[in-house]
């Protein structure tokens, strides 16, 4: 973690008021939902840069999401479920924190020091802590080999980026990709898509359930994109006497 990571007030706050009963799982959905659920900011709420939190709904349904998936591979692989599914609700919780677009690399480190208080704050195992602040630290890296990292937090990694692959951000970098485009520039970003989901095929995966899941997420990727490339190439001005 970064030295001297700062946390804001609202957070501190959060994590003194935290008095939820039940289990670890339980305890860290509740917190994680304090952190990003929009009821905390208000509609109105922004930062002293103007970044508005609009998006703080879609990162939190987007930490489920990554749960689920991280749950899913942690049956498949026998891979220990509670740390791995703690550790993809927390993996975002940093975002908040960023004060403007241009922070948001750091939003790793953030989320990393509010999962340690928190965990140690619920009284978590030490061990298992530190592999989720990790986990959380390099969720946002490019995959190699000879990482330094063990399979539970590569795996959070590998959650994330298989929901950041799936159908609704498809669907959203689409429409920013393309919006009202004219056919031949959506025909040319839609080459361009099709090339990068064949270059992304040897992606790293930590176990084999993750490369099945991103696999087959980019066959979605190339069916969208062929799709309407194929559609695109349709377009042509009709010569009509």
């Amino acid at each position: 973690m970064e030295n001297n990571v700062k946390i804001s007030d609202r957070i501190i706050q959060i994590l003194e008021g935290h008095r939820v009963e039940g289990g670890y799982l339980t305890q860290t959905l509740e917190f994680v939902r304090k952190i990003l659920g929009p009821e905390s900011f208000g509609s109105t709420y922004k930062t002293g840069r103007e970044l508005q939190r609009f998006d703080m709904q879609y990162r939190y349904d987007h930490s489920l999401r990554v749960a689920a998936i991280g749950r899913k591979i942690a049956w498949e692989e026998g891979i220990p479920e509670e740390p791995l599914v703690m550790a993809c609700l927390l993996h975002d919780v940093g975002y908040p924190e960023c004060t403007c677009f241009e922070d948001l690399n750091r939003h790793p480190a953030l989320g990393a020091e509010i999962a340690r208080r928190f965990l140690e704050k619920i009284g978590y195992d030490k061990e298992l802590s530190q592999s989720i602040c990790r986990a959380i630290m390099i969720h946002d890296k490019e995959p190699c080999e000879g990482e330094d990292a063990s399979v539970l937090e590569k795996t959070v990694r590998d959650a994330d980026d298989i929901d950041r692959s799936d159908a609704m951000r498809i669907v959203i970098r689409g429409f920013h990709d393309i919006g009202e485009c004219a056919a031949w520039e959506t025909r040319d970003i839609c080459r361009k898509r099709l090339k990068q989901a064949e270059e992304e095929e040897d992606r790293l995966c930590a176990t084999r359930t993750a490369k099945k899941l991103w696999l087959e997420n980019l066959q979605l990727k190339k069916s969208f994109y062929g799709k309407l490339l194929a559609q695109m190439e349709r377009t042509e001005e009709l010569e009509i006497f």
